[in-house]
């Protein structure tokens, strides 16, 4: 697999990021990930910055990693201070591109990507000095800032300021097929989710991984009603049609309960947070997110052989020589 302006930026072998993933992405699968080749992220939605340091501080031999900053659900600004200090990358979803933010992790020296879903937020994170941009699609799993598909989007955005930065590619990417695109389009590598939640070390609950495997292209759905506990109202999310169906059959009130320290907490019904291991209930009325990709993924497996698929696939069709054209 060639190096990329990305694997160069953060010094990983392949030019593939784990997408972060609240209660998912678990260390286990930050560092399977990191050992395949990969570069690993993580996210800590509405922890403080106590928290965020201790979890940071356990992943203090693994290299290299990132840290997401989800902006709605950022509980302090000191948060940005701590990833900066402990990771190689800090990236910013959710929020038009901040510059008060982007100085505050470039005075730690290091690199800073934004998540954008329009050129317009391209434009604007580059005008504040980011290093990396990550291009969703609508075809991602989970929650969107943008109304754009990928490869319309992923063009233009490369066309706009893909030589004034790096960029990857994001949105229901889950096989070497989609790596291979992305790379031929321009983007120095892709950010992948849903592909990895289905994995022995992913976090997921057992119930979630199993709903992800049934699953086939085109059993996903955009909409808003998973917004409960979400600062600024309905925003849409991409999740799995049989997640939405089963929770519209629930009466308002909770559908489950998980652990948190020595709390238990209720779990709304249509609430945002994804079941990991440790939710109890009606895990299949809860928001599985999954990318438009999801019928690619087809059996629990190592996340290093989910990456070493992916690697192998595209390195055969970059290989190939072009299809030869028509008869003119």
């Amino acid at each position: 697999m060639r190096a990329t302006r990305f694997t160069d930026l953060v010094g990983c072998r392949v030019p593939v990021q784990l997408a972060p993933m609240g209660g998912v992405g678990t260390s286990d699968l930050i560092r399977a990930v990191v050992d395949a080749g990969a570069m690993g992220m993580v996210t800590f939605p509405l922890q403080p910055p106590d928290a965020v340091a201790r979890q940071l501080d356990a992943l203090a031999d693994v290299s290299p990693f990132g840290v997401n900053v989800l902006v709605p659900l950022m509980s302090d600004p000191a948060v940005v201070t701590i990833a900066a200090e402990r990771g190689r990358l800090v990236d910013f979803y959710h929020a038009s591109p901040d510059p008060k933010l982007v100085e505050r992790a470039k005075t730690h020296g290091v690199a800073v990507a934004w998540q954008v879903g329009s050129v317009d937020d391209a434009r604007k994170a580059v005008d504040v000095g980011v290093d990396l941009l990550v291009v969703r699609g609508i075809e991602g799993g989970g929650r969107l800032h943008g109304g754009r598909p990928l490869w319309p989007l992923l063009f233009d955005v490369l066309d706009a300021v893909g030589a004034d930065v790096p960029v990857l590619a994001a949105g229901g990417i889950s096989t070497g097929r989609g790596l291979a695109a992305a790379l031929v389009a321009g983007a120095s590598g892709v950010r992948m989710g849903t592909a990895f939640v289905a994995t022995e070390e992913s976090g997921a609950h057992p119930r979630y991984k199993a709903a992800l495997i049934a699953a086939a292209g085109g059993d996903t759905v955009v909409t808003d009603e998973f917004s409960v506990m979400w600062p600024e109202g309905p925003r849409p999310s991409r999740v799995l049609r049989s997640a939405l169906e089963a929770a519209r059959q629930l009466p308002d009130g909770p559908v489950g309960r998980v652990q948190m320290g020595p709390n238990v907490l209720e779990v709304p019904r249509l609430a945002i947070p994804a079941p990991s291991a440790a939710f109890e209930g009606q895990i299949e009325a809860m928001a599985l997110y999954a990318g438009d990709g999801v019928g690619a993924v087809q059996a629990i497996e190592p996340a290093a052989t989910v990456l070493a698929r992916v690697v192998a696939e595209a390195d055969r069709l970059l290989a190939q020589p072009a299809e030869a054209g028509g008869d003119g």
